[in-house]
């Protein structure tokens, strides 16, 4: 794991959050951001460290959709009566360490809410960052058990598949339970941002994972994985 710290420390002093992390806020955000905070980064930051104040608050579910279609951009999640049931759930769910199938099955969705209802203790599962921690993972660590991916929406990563990879690598490899997966994927990121960023917040190295995925990642993949094909 010292290897990959190392790695990971190198694409932090290469790729600064602050100048790299471009995530505009839409302007119906329920929360009132100071008119000095013009700065990107910082504004994010701001409302992810404060926006559980209305999160935990309600009663509706009308800001944790906000959080999922307005701010993350997933407008395909639409309020139904599944949808609902999942979100009135979460809480719970993550208080006692273990997703159901339901709500895994919109991680991407559900752990954006989780990351707003606590910046400290979760991190946003997406799809773009569990690629490239995978492939850090695979290439730098003896790890044979990985994160599931959800789908996403990337062409450079879809060009890549990683369980392709993996087939192609004939290493044995597990992907791990999701019942447990979003947990311990934001343990390793308090880990990965005490070690890297001296601050145990999980947020800041996914942002980090979420920058490099699709450049600096996907280039490092082509110029590591090479194919043979034997013709006869």
């Amino acid at each position: 794991m010292d290897t990959l710290i190392n790695v990971l420390q190198k694409y932090a002093n290469d790729t600064l959050l602050k100048e790299n992390f471009e995530w505009n806020i839409p302007d119906d955000c329920p929360l009132k951001i100071p008119n000095d905070i013009s700065d990107v980064y910082l504004r994010n930051i701001f409302l992810k460290e404060n926006l559980h104040t209305l999160l935990s608050s309600e009663r509706s579910l009308e800001n944790r959709y906000w959080v999922i279609q307005k701010w993350g951009g997933v407008r395909s999640l639409k309020a139904t009566d599944r949808n609902n049931l999942i979100l009135n759930k979460l809480d719970s769910e993550l208080e006692k360490g273990i997703l159901t199938k339901p709500t895994f099955s919109i991680i991407s969705s559900t752990s954006k809410v989780a990351s707003f209802l606590d910046h400290r203790q979760y991190a946003i599962y997406d799809s773009r960052v569990i690629y490239a921690l995978n492939w850090l993972l695979f290439k730098y660590t003896n790890q044979t058990e990985f994160y599931p991916q959800p789908s996403g929406r990337s062409s450079d990563l879809a060009k890549y598949e990683f369980s392709t990879i993996l087939n192609l690598s004939g290493k044995s490899y597990t992907w791990k339970s999701h019942k447990t997966a979003y947990h311990e994927y934001c343990n390793l990121m308090k880990e990965f941002s005490l070690k890297i960023y001296k601050n145990r917040t999980p947020y800041l190295v996914e942002m980090l994972l979420f920058i490099i995925a699709p450049k600096q990642i996907v280039s490092d993949i082509k110029n590591s994985v090479s194919l043979n094909i034997s013709v006869q």
